[in-house]
């Protein structure tokens, strides 16, 4: 189809190139028509394999439910609208017939530059022959006018998507300025150049009243979704992730495309998970599994008044597995699942299982994404999973971690069985577009999918479809947007057949802020009744009176009341919420007499992960006192079992996650002291959890914490994010009706921009899991493969062995504020990343003291 299309449209087709390698010192070109075929096979392959079918039913029925035509019109548009989506990979490229971009980005040297073109660009040009054939294919006379109405507008989404397939998707509205029919136009300048160049078969005859069609119901979301004739908010949603997911699946196929050409291999081969049943079978197999099971046949469930008597905390992990599976498979119809346990009550585990019983009762689910919000969860996660599989490699080779500081996965038996370099290019290709069974990552990497807009974020969107999605500790990022997350959430699971399970000991219920969409499934019927269990409510026993204490004296007075328990035996977290006031406090009790004696550690941000373990295996083996003073890393899913925890109050919610810290088994006897020192507010800028009377300074909410009322909390914090920040979700939504996909980035950003932050290398020598370090070789070898490296590798070898290596000097790498940095004399600098020798008096106590950097030296 692809070569008739385009040997009917562009005269003496063999001429035109798309791509040049070179091979044996000889340039090898490939034909515009070899890469269009390359292109659309494999748009055809992903489209196939994500059951592309069924999302493309289900975006017409959503975009055309109001619509007032007969359901044999809508089938009628509904083919049409698909052989126009199928035709995009055809179009994509057609634009390289640009005599321009022949001669100058390919040396064609049988063409002649041509200045009426005014540039070598190609994208949007095959964005203009795209409509072109698109619009007579829809305007055909056959066609009834409803049908016409129907698919005008999506000619320019998907001409659109063409324009923007080399570059990141910005706004819809700088496209359309761009088409118009005045003289002075690039569109009109095109459009008569090539009517009146001997290249395109066809003459280019847009009309006026034909862009009017186009773009008549732009900006047309309107949040009344009962309005004649405007686009609900869901639809524009609808209408935005259409977009996006097109681009996405071209974007694929040409990088897919691309490669096969440039490495002579073939990459088909699919890598989703399509035997649940082996990885379950295997994990059935566990101890753990076993034991559950065991548990389930012979007392699950017990009684209310029997699970208020429980001691043994694995009981209430084996009541909330069994219930929770017993839902999730009454409910498997469903996209949304909120999970609420109790810190310590084997979430983690507990979301395994009802990830795999999800895929076993929908084959069409293909692929697990567990989500974390901070690396150090990420890398503990994959401890656990590694050793629920330690005995299976295949399934720990299908496990692959995906963000900044882990090295791109290559398999060892591809590169001992074939030495080519396709075994480089297929694990970049597998890295960039997430081609693996089960993906471990953050918030972070997984919202830029959702909602960055550069190409490198949207690039693996279309793998979304048909999976589920671990979301853990939601609520740890700002609530301004927590309403904008969970409404496309929603949308987006409905469109792409993805289940979401939402979990942590602290959910906010997100339905209320979802503007009257469907209930999400809560997945314990009712979760208070295990915070109410004596074995959680009252593992910790809760000490407010450190908040009676001056501030200016709190740290003195911290230190006195330390040491009651140095010959206690007893483990004790200390946790700060500034970094340097957690610091400060550190070398103040190292220095201190009365604490000679005892084990002190610190642990935060700063961390290299390497540091981070041999610190939490420390803690965890400890049988003398050992004090270990933190920041908020601690927070969130860290497996520690403390006796006595001392904390600077924040959101209720730290607060919790803080205290499941503390005798995390429930066999001993655990006690927590909340105090003030730092305020709040200046680290959690803008966050309606801070508001006097919902912070634990309120009486009130000391015995919400002690009773483990959260409704009433999140109750509360609901209520002021929706008075606060409606205006917010409204910008949202203008943002979606303008389908201004760069506005949606930077209002989805889960992290606040840190343009006045600079990364800092530090040479030194270290020791990390035994392997020995030497911070200045592997500065040097950075340098060297910038600068010497794509000389003698390709392209795919060169990345590779540069995310190697940037994975060894993140244990090097600090950022730091430029406000009033003193660096002065320094190694070298590397793009953004400045290095500094004699780096060991950056550190105190072989931890990093940023203020050195800070003063003249």
């Amino acid at each position: 189809m692809e070569a008739d299309i385009l040997k009917n449209l562009v005269k003496n087709l063999n001429r035109y190139k798309a791509h040049k390698k070179s091979k044996d010192n000889e340039i090898i070109y490939e034909t515009l028509l070899a890469h269009t075929e390359l292109t659309n096979k494999y748009f055809f392959k992903f489209w196939q394999s994500k059951n592309s079918d069924e999302i493309f039913d289900r975006f017409c029925d959503v975009f055309w439910q109001k619509e007032n035509i007969d359901n044999k019109l809508k089938n009628k548009a509904k083919d049409l609208l698909k052989e126009i989506i199928m035709t995009i990979p055809i179009f994509h490229d057609i634009g390289k017939v640009n005599p321009n971009f022949q001669l100058m980005k390919l040396k064609v040297n049988d063409f002649k530059e041509n200045e009426a073109y005014v540039n070598t660009h190609h994208s949007f040009l095959s964005s203009m022959f795209y409509m072109d054939y698109c619009r007579k294919l829809v305007y055909d006379e056959k066609n009834e006018d409803e049908i016409v109405n129907l698919l005008a507008e999506f000619i320019l989404y998907n001409g659109y998507i063409i324009a923007r397939h080399h570059s990141e998707l910005g706004s819809l509205t700088e496209f359309t300025k761009l088409i118009n029919l005045d003289d002075d136009t690039y569109f009109s300048k095109l459009k008569r150049i090539i009517n009146n160049e001997d290249i395109y078969s066809v003459k280019i005859d847009f009309i006026k009243s034909d862009i009017e069609d186009m773009f008549r119901n732009l900006n047309k979301v309107d949040k009344d979704a009962e309005k004649v004739g405007k686009r609900s908010i869901k639809q524009g949603v609808y209408l935005s992730i259409y977009i996006r997911w097109l681009y996405s699946l071209l974007v694929a196929s040409d990088y897919y495309a691309t490669s096969e050409f440039m490495n002579e291999a073939d990459f088909s081969e699919n890598t989703d998970l399509n035997d649940i049943d082996k990885w379950d079978s295997v994990y059935e197999n566990t101890d753990l599994l076993k034991n559950i099971r065991q548990y389930q046949q012979e007392r699950y469930p017990i009684s209310n008044e029997e699970l208020n008597t429980v001691t043994d905390i694995n009981i209430l992990r084996s009541e909330i597995f069994c219930e929770v599976e017993e839902k999730i498979k009454a409910n498997t119809d469903e996209n949304i699942f909120y999970l609420e346990a109790p810190t310590g009550s084997g979430k983690s585990n507990t979301a395994i299982n009802a990830s795999f019983k999800l895929m076993q009762h929908d084959k069409r689910l293909q692929k697990i994404f567990y989500i974390y919000p901070f690396n150090t969860l990420v890398e503990q996660n994959l401890e656990t999973l590694e050793k629920v599989f330690a005995d299976n490699e295949d399934i720990k080779q299908n496990i692959a971690v995906i963000n900044s500081i882990t090295p791109i996965k290559v398999s060892e038996k591809d590169l001992n069985d074939n030495e080519e370099k396709d075994v480089y290019q297929k694990a970049l290709l597998d890295r960039q577009f997430l081609n693996y069974p089960m993906i471990l990552s953050t918030h972070v990497s997984l919202f830029n999918i959702i909602f960055g807009n550069r190409q490198s974020d949207v690039l693996a969107f279309y793998q979304l479809a048909n999976s589920v999605i671990v979301l853990d500790e939601i609520q740890s990022y700002k609530n301004k947007i927590w309403a904008e997350i969970i409404c496309y959430l929603k949308e987006l699971a409905k469109m792409f057949n993805i289940k979401i399970i939402i979990m942590s000991a602290t959910l906010p219920d997100l339905d209320i802020l979802s503007r009257f969409q469907a209930q999400a499934v809560d997945l314990l019927e009712n979760s208070s009744r295990f915070f109410a269990v004596d074995c959680f409510k009252n593992r910790v026993k809760l000490n407010y009176d450190l908040l009676k204490v001056d501030k200016d004296s709190i740290l003195d007075e911290l230190k006195t009341h330390l040491k009651q328990y140095l010959k206690s035996d007893k483990k004790i977290l200390i946790e700060f919420i500034k970094k340097k006031t957690a610091h400060d406090f550190w070398v103040d009790l190292q220095e201190n007499e009365d604490f000679k004696d005892v084990q002190i550690e610190y642990l935060s941000g700063d961390d290299s992960i390497a540091e981070r373990k041999r610190i939490l295996d420390k803690v965890k083996k400890a049988t003398d006192t050992i004090i270990l003073v933190s920041t908020q890393v601690i927070e969130a899913g860290v497996d520690i079992d403390m006796d006595i925890g001392y904390k600077n109050i924040s959101k209720l919610d730290s607060e919790e996650q803080f205290l499941g810290r503390i005798n995390r088994s429930c066999k001993k006897e655990g006690i927590a002291y909340f105090f003030e020192v730092d305020e709040a507010s200046d680290i959690y800028k803008d966050d309606v959890r801070l508001s006097e009377s919902i912070v634990l300074k309120d009486v009130n909410m000391q015995k919400i914490l002690e009773l483990k009322l959260f409704d009433e909390y999140y109750k509360k914090v609901l209520e002021t994010t929706m008075g606060k920040y409606s205006y917010h979700f409204d910008e949202f939504i203008k943002d979606i009706s303008d389908l201004n996909y760069e506005s949606i980035s930077t209002h989805m950003k889960l992290i606040d921009d840190t343009q006045d932050m600079v990364q800092i290398y530090i040479i030194r020598t270290l020791c990390v899991d035994g392997e020995i370090l030497d911070g200045k070789q592997i500065w040097d070898s950075y340098v060297d493969l910038w600068e010497n490296g794509r000389k003698t590798m390709s392209y795919a070898e060169w990345k590779i062995e540069l995310s190697r290596i940037t994975s060894k000097m993140n244990n090097f790498i600090y950022q730091v504020s430029k406000h009033n940095l003193r660096i002065g004399k320094f190694y070298e600098q590397m793009g953004n990343i400045t290095c500094l020798e004699d780096g060991d008096k950056y550190f105190i106590k072989d931890k990093f003291n940023r203020e050195i950097l800070y003063i003249e030296n």
